[in-house]
């Protein structure tokens, strides 16, 4: 039971009362007679609720909510009353309570208050974690977010990249990122001069206005048929100085055993190449960039709270995102601008998906990563989890410490 409650009140008969009623719940009271005793408890990652009488000796319940607000002033706090006393009800709203509740309380809208201050409370925590995470990796990142093992070898890929002006092959699927690794890796190299890029849908640009000043992103090989493969590679070959990158599909060797891209091109623009993995295969970095995206369009005046924007982040993991970084892109602007409705809704199947990778990642964190131990505490045979997590693509060591 990890679902905090912190019950103030100097009454034993009542604080015992309504202590049994969160346990009935669900929730883990945490029982204090007085301001003294409940103010330890209260800090800025405290992941509960408050539920305080206002009427006590010595501070009262309105001490303990100012303190509260001076610690953390998103903790919730639902204060409690004797019957009929509306003025101490619209003081306690104003001052910042989240709730009011008249005594003796009626077990079933206690709970629901705090059910429902506990749930904006997870949510506030979360979205602090995760711009926790955002900042620490947008410090350590050098531009390219993640903290999938996929992310870590992209970051690598792309430090190891910016050491020489050697032209680069970016493979993987459209929407993964793939220009944008191009133009981090320029950054890397110090070159301030910008990156062309040059779709090979329309070959007939090719030749025409390039000089070796710019860097090149040349986008989609495998469009290119043989001639005009051909034609740009006797293009490229009076470029010497010409820092030059391309983007191919996932899987360029094979195109290239196939004959769809000619062998002396790929190999000449091929010396490094880097794979960037779509999202399906770097899951946990999901929430990151979907928080990175939310906070633009926030920061742009889009109409949602950062409260609001984590809510609708939850069960994003469980979805494939077939475009990619611009389908989470593009999700999160219809998000913060209101424009995801009713017709987004999952289906069934879907959102058991959610549910399913929720809780198997929720235990996997309990249990730091340990696989064994969360098959063993969710009671599935191991040779069922292991196929579950294949089915999911969650990886047991990205929960470890």
């Amino acid at each position: 039971m990890t679902r905090p409650v912190l019950l103030v009140d100097d009454d034993v008969a009542v604080r015992e009362a309504l202590g049994q009623t969160l346990v009935l719940g669900g929730y883990r009271p945490i029982l204090a007679a007085s301001f003294i005793e409940a103010k330890d408890h209260i800090t800025s990652d405290f992941a509960g609720v408050i539920v305080s009488d206002v009427r006590m000796p010595g501070k009262d319940g309105f001490d303990l909510l100012k303190h509260s607000r001076k610690i953390d002033p998103e903790l919730p706090i639902i204060l409690l009353t004797g019957q009929g006393d509306i003025p101490t009800a619209v003081r306690g709203m104003r001052e910042g309570a989240d709730d009011f509740l008249e005594k003796p309380c009626d077990p079933k809208h206690l709970l629901e208050a705090v059910d429902k201050c506990l749930r904006t409370r997870t949510l506030v925590l979360e979205n602090r974690a995760l711009k926790q995470q955002l900042d620490m990796a947008l410090n350590e990142s050098g531009g390219f977010l993640g903290t999938s093992t996929a992310a870590m070898q992209i970051r690598q890929a792309i430090q190891r990249s910016g050491r020489s002006n050697m032209p680069v092959v970016l493979s993987g699927e459209r929407g993964s990122g793939r220009g944008y690794v191009a133009r981090l890796i320029l950054n890397a190299r110090g070159n301030t001069t910008g990156l062309r890029r040059l779709n090979c849908d329309d070959p007939e640009l090719l030749p025409k206005g390039a000089g070796t000043s710019e860097a090149l992103l040349l986008c989609d090989l495998e469009r290119l048929n043989a001639a005009q493969q051909t034609r740009l590679s006797t293009f490229l070959s009076g470029l010497p100085d010409a820092q030059v990158f391309a983007t191919t599909g996932p899987n360029p060797e094979a195109m290239v055993h196939a004959g769809e891209l000619d062998d002396e091109l790929f190999y000449a623009l091929g010396v490094m190449r880097i794979s960037v993995a779509p999202l399906r295969e770097r899951r946990e970095d999901i929430p990151v960039l979907f928080n990175k995206f939310l906070r633009e369009e926030i920061d742009a005046g889009a109409p949602i709270s950062d409260t609001a924007g984590q809510g609708a982040a939850a069960g994003l993991q469980g979805l494939d995102w077939q475009g990619n970084i611009r389908a989470l892109r593009n999700h999160a602007k219809r998000v913060a601008w209101g424009l995801a409705g009713d017709t987004e809704t999952l289906g069934l199947s879907a959102q058991l998906e959610r549910v399913e990778r929720g809780l198997i990642e929720d235990a996997l964190r309990r249990n730091s990563g340990h696989a064994s131990n969360t098959a063993k505490e969710l009671g599935l045979p191991r040779k069922t989890f292991y196929d579950r997590l294949a089915k999911l693509g969650i990886r047991p060591e990205a929960f470890r410490p």
